[in-house]
């Protein structure tokens, strides 16, 4: 019999990675997929589907399969990997019957979002499914040695969620998610500026406008940017000038929630963790860790170390390679292995 196949999936709200053993990262893109409307066939997944966001005709539909990290479309999430592996390595349903699989969520996802998450490898023809947190499989993925008996906090700000998470022994102490992270801040940007200038944005103009703009340093230099969108008064076309300032009045809200968290977090973590993590600091993992002057932001209110791991969109991808070795055994260090 062959050798089982090894598959991790970062199941991301903004992007989805796919790791497979012996290759590495095969996937890396955003999780849209789009279906013609009539045949239900596959027009176009991950980045060429991303950007038909709010500029496609009713015969395509366009679908973000995940919202707030947990599936929120079974069978668009379901096409979207079985696209994937089939238009990247040529994986046929046989292939996926001989497959380990270790699909990474949220730690705190409910029991009913957990089983939703096992049904859809299921549906995919995986019968050996591993379910593990973002936060674990971030620390392993960023070389972080969680398998000591020392604490070690992980701070992951994705797309749907920010996961903050105390890790020790090979396994997490302690964790905490609010559903405040890069899509909420795109969709309160967009509202802002519909309220304040009249103008309405496009989603894909929205993250532009975060992306260019959002700056945290307490020294930073305004900035203003010109971007298109639609007058919602008269209905036409129309520029809107959106500075710096306004961006941070959405993006500095979020980031004092997600320190709030984190201090919640250390609120309730044992002293002697306590100790260790103030002498090694945070780490920062996820697209929301790459917003100008994050490091300097947190640390400057929590008054601990901050740093950004070095790979932080794709730390939780590498990492699953490791939960595939241990299967989830704290007691096994997978990084020695």
């Amino acid at each position: 019999m062959a050798d089982k196949l090894g598959l991790g999936i970062d199941l991301g709200t903004a992007n989805l990675l796919v790791f497979l053993e012996k290759k590495g990262i095969i996937f890396n893109q955003p999780s849209v997929i789009a279906f013609d409307r009539e045949s239900g066939q596959i027009v176009a997944a991950g980045k060429a589907a991303h950007n038909m966001l709010g500029k496609v005709h009713d015969k395509i539909s366009v679908i973000k399969p995940l919202k707030n990290g947990v599936i929120s479309d079974m069978k668009a999430a379901k096409e979207l990997l079985t696209y994937v592996l089939k238009e990247v390595e040529n994986l046929t349903e046989k292939d996926l019957t001989n497959t380990s699989c270790v699909m990474c969520c949220p730690s705190e996802v409910t029991r009913i979002e957990r089983d939703i998450i096992i049904d859809l490898a299921r549906h995919m023809g995986i019968s050996d499914v591993l379910i593990d947190e973002e936060i674990k499989a971030a620390a392993l993925g960023a070389n972080i040695d969680i398998f000591k008996s020392k604490g070690v906090m992980v701070v992951d700000i994705g797309g749907g969620t920010t996961d903050v998470g105390v890790l020790s022994f090979g396994d997490i102490v302690l964790s905490r998610t609010i559903r405040m992270a890069g899509t909420y801040i795109d969709t309160e940007l967009a509202k802002q500026i519909k309220q304040n200038e009249k103008v309405e944005i496009g989603e894909l103009t929205a993250e532009k406008c975060k992306i260019d703009l959002a700056d945290l340093r307490s020294d930073a230099a305004e900035k203003t940017n010109r971007y298109a969108g639609r007058d919602i008064v008269r209905g036409i076309p129309k520029w809107v000038d959106v500075s710096s300032k306004d961006v941070n009045k959405v993006v500095v809200p979020t980031y004092e929630e997600v320190v709030k968290l984190i201090s919640a977090v250390l609120k309730d973590t044992p002293p002697e963790l306590s100790a260790d993590i103030y002498q090694h600091g945070i780490h920062l993992t996820g697209g929301g860790s790459l917003i100008k002057g994050v490091e300097e932001f947190i640390s400057s209110r929590i008054k601990v170390p901050v740093s950004v791991v070095a790979n932080p969109l794709t730390c939780v991808a590498e990492g699953s390679k490791y939960l595939l070795k241990n299967r989830g055994d704290y007691l096994v260090n997978p990084l020695k292995l």
